[in-house]
């Protein structure tokens, strides 16, 4: 479970700093606006983002839980 832990976290922050490297990258370049991370961070489309991430994240955790259950692996 801690190794589960860990690479879910690691995966997290890899999109984290993805999201952010392309905001920046978007703003600088094609659009020519001062980029700045608190707009990235309270952004919708970030927090939409995050929010369904951790959403379908706990529901796959849960099926995967009721499958292992269910064929008695746990």
């Amino acid at each position: 479970m801690k190794e589960f832990l860990k690479q879910e976290i690691l995966w997290a922050l890899f999109i984290l700093v993805v999201q952010i490297i392309a905001g920046f990258l978007v703003a600088h370049f094609i659009l020519h606006t001062t980029w700045d991370l608190k707009s990235t961070i309270f952004d919708y489309s970030f927090i939409v983002f995050w929010g369904l991430y951790l959403i379908i994240k706990i529901c796959i955790a849960l099926f995967k839980r009721a499958k292992s259950k269910k064929d008695g692996n746990i």
